[in-house]
């Protein structure tokens, strides 16, 4: 008996909407799973399956079928999806909520753990939060044009907490991991507890290329839709040629608003200077930022920031808007953040005319490097969820 207790695994529960190979919450999602699926018994709750082949290209993981147990939810989770008009990222969320209950109760879990926000389990368990989701008001960049229609919004959240079987207390119970600094000030206004800071990882073989080497360019990386910001980073770089510098801007993502996209088409059309790189494989994107000298991030209020810190990690002096999580990344150097587009640019023609500014700067960034690698993230995961575990144990057993 008690050489049969010895050799137990924690039993873990996973709950993500879906874990898709795109975007910074899922790769955080895969990368918790490949932390804690060598140590522990891990279920993924999840609105459809993933795909592993896809995951490791994309995040770098090494994921394969059997390494986790997946339930997926019942088929009319999905029909309940279906019948919703536009997006509904938090319906996803309670949805999964409500599933992870379900299992719970089948089957009690040694830890519960979101890896999508706030979430209420009807018990304690631990969930990281990219950004509340009960914090009010929304930040602006997320407004659409049916959450300005007066009593929309609410009305859609309380129906959310509702069919989640959710109430705000069960949502603070959690033990709360974060994203960042500035989450963490989130997190305190929009429930009155604090939070543990895990950085995201930001995997990859980055490619060590001398910076003498590298072209007198920017790197911007992320999906092209308006609230990136990237007519602002073309405004920037357009600057900084009028004061005499040939500097060059390549963008790197997928389009994610034909609108905009056109937009960035034909601003890319006139400039000879810009290039626009779509559809890019994980070790293609790696070896194209070892390529750039300097990094820049156009987004307001980012909760984080994947792409900056990926710049960073490449060896880019990165350059990010003064707001959200992207500040610390850059170590909350001023030199190396901005409020406009002018200001901006002042700061790159500042560094390219100043060789030892721009030499201090490089050995920043060197020593900024491993500060987001995937075995810190994972180690840090694996202590939270073991300890949790351990906890849960002692007081199953009193």
């Amino acid at each position: 008996m008690v050489a049969s207790q010895a050799r137990h695994k924690p039993r873990i529960l996973v709950a993500h909407p879906a874990v898709r190979s795109i975007g910074g919450g899922n790769l955080l999602a895969a990368w918790a799973l490949q932390a804690l699926c060598s140590e522990f018994e891990v279920t993924l709750a999840t609105l459809e399956p993933p795909d592993y082949a896809a995951l490791n290209v994309n995040f770098g993981t090494s994921l394969r079928e059997g390494d986790f147990l997946v339930r997926v939810a019942p088929l009319r989770y999905q029909q309940l999806l279906r019948r919703i008009p536009t997006q509904g990222a938090l319906l996803e969320i309670c949805l999964i909520m409500r599933w992870a209950q379900d299992l719970d109760r089948e089957a009690p879990y040694d830890v519960l753990f979101s890896t999508s926000n706030e979430m209420d389990f009807h018990r304690r368990g631990v969930q990281y939060v990219h950004y509340p989701w009960f914090y009010f008001p929304r930040p602006e960049i997320e407004m659409r044009w049916f959450h300005r229609i007066p009593g929309v919004l609410r009305t859609y959240r309380r129906s959310c907490m509702a069919l989640a079987r959710a109430d705000p207390s069960g949502l603070r119970r959690n033990m709360m991991l974060a994203n960042s600094e500035f989450v963490v000030g989130e997190i305190r206004q929009a429930h009155g507890t604090s939070a543990r800071v895990i950085y995201p990882p930001v995997p990859g073989d980055f490619v060590d290329q001398p910076f003498e080497q590298r072209r007198l360019a920017v790197a911007a990386v992320g999906r092209v839709h308006p609230t990136k910001r990237w007519d602002v980073a073309v405004d920037i770089v357009e600057s900084v040629r009028r004061r005499g510098h040939d500097l060059g801007l390549t963008l790197i993502g997928h389009c994610d608003d034909p609108v905009y996209e056109a937009r960035v088409e034909a601003m890319a059309a006139t400039r000879p200077w810009f290039r626009w790189l779509r559809d890019l494989s994980r070790a293609q994107l790696l070896n194209e930022l070892s390529r750039h000298r300097y990094g820049i991030h156009t987004m307001m209020e980012e909760h984080f920031g994947i792409a900056p810190a990926e710049l960073q990690r490449a060896g880019c002096i990165t350059f990010v808007h003064n707001s959200g999580g992207q500040v610390e990344i850059v170590g909350g150097d001023p030199r190396l953040t901005f409020e406009t587009a002018d200001d901006a640019a002042e700061r790159i023609a500042s560094v390219i005319e100043n060789p030892p500014l721009e030499q201090e700067l490089r050995g920043q960034v060197a020593e900024r490097k491993n500060w987001f690698t995937t075995d810190t993230f994972c180690e840090s995961v694996r202590e939270v969820v073991s300890q949790f575990a351990q906890k849960s144990v002692k007081s199953a057993g009193a």
